[in-house]
């Protein structure tokens, strides 16, 4: 069922739409009016398209998102708009993935107080059946807001190993450099178990 709609009286309504596969192409629609009651006026819009193919032995897909989220009290500055992008690659053991961010603030104006832009890319090798080891890095910064200039700069190293079915030893090992009104820098290692059933 591509179609999904919920109504709650004057509190909210939304509606979902969601497209059969054409040939690779799908997209995807949202609405949610959350009310005519000032304190829920946090009416939010939605829209994605998906496009998958592949070229001989390697697969691949792009997509795009766009949301945006309406004026929740009436307060300057409260107007959200968020653009999504990216693609993924696969070929053979590797899987290389881009994707960018965009994450907008908007004044009664319309005119933008903050713009916050992500970078994510990730490289993916399966070593083995079993064995499976990850890169991500990330890059992100607000380059309207000229008097902290934040910006994170991140990197993640995992990798996954399943015993056998159902059971899976992971762990990865994280760094961060953050630059703002509080610089800030560390790194974490992590040691997991999981158990599927």
């Amino acid at each position: 069922n591509p179609m999904a709609t919920s109504t709650d009286g004057a509190a909210a309504m939304s509606a979902t739409y969601a497209s059969p596969n054409f040939n690779g192409l799908s997209f995807m629609a949202s609405f949610q009016d959350a009310g005519s009651a000032a304190s829920t006026g946090n009416d939010a819009t939605e829209l994605g398209i998906n496009y998958a193919g592949s070229v001989g032995d390697s697969s691949f897909s792009v997509h795009y998102l766009n949301n945006d989220i309406g004026d929740t009290t009436g307060v300057a500055g409260d107007e959200q708009e968020n653009q999504q992008y990216g693609f993924d690659f696969n070929t053979g053991p590797f899987d290389f993935v881009f994707q960018r961010e965009v994450a907008s603030t908007k004044d009664t104006a319309g005119e933008e107080t903050a713009e916050i832009k992500t970078n994510e890319y990730a490289v993916k090798y399966q070593a083995t059946d079993a064995i499976n080891l990850g890169i991500i890095k990330l890059a992100s910064d607000d380059k309207l807001d000229t008097t902290n200039n934040p910006k994170l700069d991140a990197m993640v190293y995992a990798v996954n190993y399943a015993v056998f079915p159902g059971f899976r030893l992971q762990a990865s090992h994280a760094t961060f450099d953050y630059e703002g009104a509080t610089n800030n820098e560390g790194s974490a290692t992590t040691f997991g178990l999981r158990v599927d059933f």
